[in-house]
């Protein structure tokens, strides 16, 4: 319906004048444009131009076709990727007083007209254009709200924006040549957006503490852009800073000011040194980006130097995700939020030594720490913080979460690390992808908090360069006294790596190390046994050995009596590599036992 009203409007305005297309108010037929050009036959009642430059092979603009065109409004050139030659002169000029919409792409001039003064100019786009600088001087520009130089690639500077007071959006990414930025363009307090995309040879950029409005910020890109400067005073709407692929070796203190922050990329900020700890102040964050920050390694927090993160990121109370990949010179982690923090990636950190174990033992997080092959000293204490976590779960909460279905909730723990062997405290241990356990009467007991899974992925022809779907799916049954099978469960469920470890090679055995609660219904008295089945999604990443261990609630009872007495499970977490079974009880390891 909408473009069959446009299609109405306009042939309403051509039918005004049929023949005398300079007479009409709106000119969008290419024919009809070069006619006016052509023959210079515009006239005052032209308001608005807008065609494309496609199947033609050369076009002349002229002043004198524009000469009377006084009560211009819009002007929109279009150019596509086909060429056309422009033909136009460097003194040409045209009406600019009633001028608010000006789209030319790929302008062809160096320079635009002297007198260049547009007072009621509300959008100015010249995407590709070939200028090397805009105007000169102090120019009145009131009204202009959008501003677009993209791929302006012989522009060198920016204009004095001093009387461009209401200024909204500025985008000029890949302007390759731009190395100057106007100090005028820090006081333009209603800016909104700005762009800067791959400027590649911009090597200072002004203080932005008067940009009160402006939302979000790129540097993406700007590869000499060695300091970004200080923030002078509060920042109340700056919610995304990306200066991924800069050169800036570290972020300034008054970074704290930006209180509403929730984006902030230091991708590929490969001489970034240092995290100040006033990143701690942003309450709001959600997204932290640290990957391919080859120098991180020492922050000052307290005058002190730690080869870490700051010791404070306790306070990132909002941070989702953190992401640390390539960090070469990163040697620790320290205690991260026990909650919201969801994805923790620290792949290729290839000093990484140790963690603090809430930044790996969390309810809902999922840790990616492929090919941290030093990471060793976490896995000793490994068994004891996984229970913790474990009685830390709210069994409700999980139990809402997982009912909803949601797709970003993750497997309530999950973590892949180096590793080629089902840890010695897990009780059930098998070869291969499957491992089925017998149970006893009681083994559902009050304590049991859930069952804790790990299984060895390793590449079989080729590395793994797009990361994994690791996938188990669990059955239970009851076996008659004639060993068939009645009242079968099961139960399936999945954990992507395949977003985290894009762009990681994997060449060795990992270990995917995940939590599930007791609700998820195999959890009953009238099972007599249970069946883990592993699997992934890719052909070239097979499950090597697998393993499966219950989670029991640490009872102060059976510390003091060291016996089974009384304990329907005859044991708890802590002892359970210990104090073996010989019996039928949960427990037992029937590898690969086919249950008919």
């Amino acid at each position: 319906m909408h473009d069959l009203l446009k299609e109405m409007g306009k042939e309403i305005v051509r039918r005004t004048f049929p023949e005398e297309p300079g007479k009409r108010s709106r000119l969008w037929m290419q024919q009809d444009v070069c006619h006016v050009l052509e023959n210079l036959t515009g006239t005052e009642k032209v308001e608005v131009i807008n065609f494309t430059l496609s199947g033609l092979k050369e076009i002349q603009f002229t002043t004198a076709a524009f000469a009377k065109m006084t009560k211009l409004r819009v002007l929109i050139i279009n150019k596509p990727q086909m060429q056309c030659e422009v033909l136009i002169s460097d003194d040409f000029k045209f009406h600019y007083d009633e001028l608010r919409y000006l789209a030319w792409y790929d302008y062809p001039l160096k320079l635009l007209p002297s007198d260049f003064e547009c007072k009621n100019l509300v959008s100015f786009r010249m995407p590709n254009s070939h200028l090397t600088q805009l105007w000169e001087g102090n120019k009145v520009f009131e009204n202009l709200k959008y501003m677009q130089l993209d791929g302006s690639k012989y522009l060198t500077e920016t204009p004095d924006f001093s009387r461009v007071t209401n200024l909204k959006y500025l985008f000029l990414s890949d302007c390759t040549q731009l190395c100057k930025i106007h100090p005028s363009l820090g006081d333009l307090d209603k800016l909104e957006m700005l762009g800067l995309e791959n400027c590649i040879n911009l090597e200072h950029f002004p203080g932005i503490g008067q940009l009160v409005s402006l939302k979000t910020l790129s540097l993406s890109g700007c590869s000499k852009l060695e300091k970004f400067p200080d923030i002078s005073q509060h920042m109340p709407c700056l919610w995304k800073l990306c200066l991924d692929g800069t050169a800036i070796t570290e972020l300034p203190s008054s970074i704290g000011y930006a209180t509403e922050l929730e984006i902030l990329d230091l991708t590929n900020c490969r001489k970034l040194r240092s995290l100040p700890s006033s990143i701690c102040e942003l309450t709001l964050l959600e997204t932290l980006s640290h990957s391919g920050c080859s120098d991180l390694g020492k922050c000052e927090v307290n005058s002190g130097s730690l080869d870490a993160l700051p010791r404070t990121s306790d306070q990132l109370c909002s941070l989702k995700q953190l992401v640390l990949k390539n960090c070469s010179s990163l040697r620790a982690l320290p205690a991260l939020p026990s909650t919201l923090i969801m994805v923790v990636d620290a792949s290729n950190c290839e000093s990484l030594e140790d963690i603090i174990p809430q930044s790996i033992f969390s309810p809902y997080r999922m840790s990616l720490f492929a090919n941290c092959f030093k990471l060793t000293k976490f896995q000793s204490r490994m068994e004891r913080d996984l229970q913790s976590m474990a009685a830390d779960v709210d069994q409700e909460l999980w139990r809402s979460l997982y009912e909803e279905q949601k797709p970003e909730v993750p497997i309530a723990f999950s973590s892949v690390f180096p590793g080629s062997g089902i840890p010695d405290w897990f009780e059930h241990r098998s070869e291969g992808h499957e491992i089925n356990i017998e149970v006893s009467q009681n083994w559902y007991a009050s304590d049991f908090l859930g069952f804790a899974l790990s299984a060895v992925v390793a590449p079989e022809k080729e590395p793994l360069t797009s990361g994994w779907i690791t996938y188990c799916d669990l059955g239970c049954g009851a076996l008659d006294s004639k060993l068939k099978s009645n009242g079968i469960f099961s139960f399936s469920f999945s954990d992507k790596f395949t977003i985290g470890l894009e762009h990681i090679t994997i060449v060795s055995d990992h270990m995917w190390l995940v939590y599930v609660p007791s609700f998820i219904g195999c959890a009953s008295e009238k099972w007599s046994y249970i069946k883990f089945s592993f699997r992934t999604d890719r052909e070239s990443c097979i499950v090597k050995r697998c393993g499966v261990c219950p989670v029991y609630t640490k009872s102060n009872s059976d510390d003091e009596s060291n016996s089974d007495e009384g304990n329907p499970r005859g044991r708890d977490v802590d002892d359970l590599h210990e104090r073996r079974l010989e019996d039928n009880t949960i427990g037992r390891s029937q590898k690969k036992r086919k249950v008919e």
